[in-house]
């Protein structure tokens, strides 16, 4: 069995668009809900002022984020509500598309960790 890919993303909300990002992420999460099957965990956060937000995403392998990224691509049509990106993270070996879009996060400033190899460990489904 392959390890899971984990992603784990955070920006901020720009001033005044709390609502909006609450509205359009509740969309979103319904979204990936019914077209990524193969999906295992899918959640979003925001801090207690509202002012950051963060995604973490629980996939069975790589090539289930780059279908993630595809499906959000097409269904996404404004971030306007996100200020800055604060960091990415991603747990195993990402796909090459996966990992040049990283590059260009991480060439344009933004931190970003990409910790490719599973040593180890299990995933509970919780009932």
């Amino acid at each position: 069995m392959s390890a899971p890919f984990i992603y784990v993303g955070t920006w901020t909300i720009k001033p005044g668009k709390l609502e909006e990002a609450r509205k359009a992420l509740s969309r979103h999460v319904e979204f990936i809900e019914q077209n990524e099957p193969r999906l295992i965990a899918f959640h979003i956060y925001f801090d207690p002022d509202g002012l950051k937000a963060g995604v973490v995403q629980l996939h069975p392998d790589a090539d289930s984020m780059d279908t993630h990224m595809k499906l959000i691509s097409e269904h996404l049509t404004s971030l306007d509500f996100i200020g800055e990106i604060v960091h990415e993270q991603a747990f195993g070996t990402p796909t090459e598309s996966f990992a040049e879009l990283l590059r260009g996060y991480a060439d344009s400033g933004i931190p970003v960790t990409v910790l490719g190899e599973h040593q180890g460990g299990f995933t509970r489904v919780l009932q």
